[in-house]
C-alpha cells in the first residue's frame, strides 16, 4: 500500500528535526535540509515559486510558499514553519492565514503550472528540545510532539478545511 504524503512528510521531517533538533537552526536552515531530502527521496518540487497575492482581485504583490509539489496525486504548497511552545496558537493562526491566502491566490493564477492546486500543508517544527521546557503551571507534562503537521483542501464551498493532522517525533 502506497503512503499517503503526510506520512512520507512526517518521515522526512523526523529525519530533519533528528539532524537539525530545535535550537541552533532557523526556518531557511529547516526548508534546505527538507529540500536535501525531498531530493534524495525523488520527489519533485519546486521552491519558493512566486505566486501574485490579491486584493479585491487586483494583484498586489508577490507570495512564495516554501515547496510547490506538481506531481503529486494532488498538486499541493508546502508551508514550513519553526515555532516555540511560548508562540502558542496566535503563531499557529497566522501560519494557516499565510497557507490560506497563497491557496486563495493560486485559485485566482493564470500560470498553468498552478492551476491544479488545492492543497497546502502546514508543517510546525518544535523550536525549542522539548525535554528543555517545564511549564510550572502543569501538575502533569501535556504530551508533546516535535512536529506537527496539517493537511488542507478547499471544500465544496470553496472554504479551506484542514483534512488531516499528523504529528511526528513524540516525546
Amino acid at each position: 500500500m502506497k503512503k499517503k504524503f503526510i506520512d512520507v512528510l512526517a518521515d522526512i521531517a523526523e529525519e530533519v528535526y533528528l539532524h537539525l533538533g530545535g535550537g541552533n537552526f532557523d526556518e531557511k536552515d529547516f526548508q534546505k535540509a527538507l529540500g536535501i531530502e525531498f531530493r534524495d527521496r525523488k520527489i519533485d518540487y519546486l521552491r519558493e515559486l512566486h505566486v501574485e497575492l490579491f486584493y479585491k482581485n487586483v494583484p498586489l504583490k508577490l507570495g512564495a510558499p516554501d515547496f510547490f509539489f506538481n506531481k503529486l496525486r494532488s498538486p499541493a504548497i508546502l508551508e514550513v514553519k519553526l515555532g516555540s511552545i511560548a508562540d502558542g496558537s496566535r503563531s499557529l493562526l497566522a501560519s494557516r492565514q499565510q497557507l490560506r491566502m497563497y491557496l486563495d491566490a493560486i485559485k485566482k493564477s493564470t500560470n498553468p503550472v498552478l492551476s491544479k492546486v488545492r492543497e497546502g500543508y502546514l508543517l510546525n517544527f518544535l523550536k525549542i528540545e522539548p525535554e528543555m521546557h517545564t511549564d510550572q503551571k502543569m501538575d502533569s507534562p501535556k504530551k508533546m510532539h516535535k512536529i506537527d503537521i496539517e493537511h488542507y483542501n478547499w471544500n465544496k464551498k470553496q472554504q479551506l478545511q484542514c483534512i488531516n493532522t499528523k504529528k511526528a517525533g513524540p516525546i
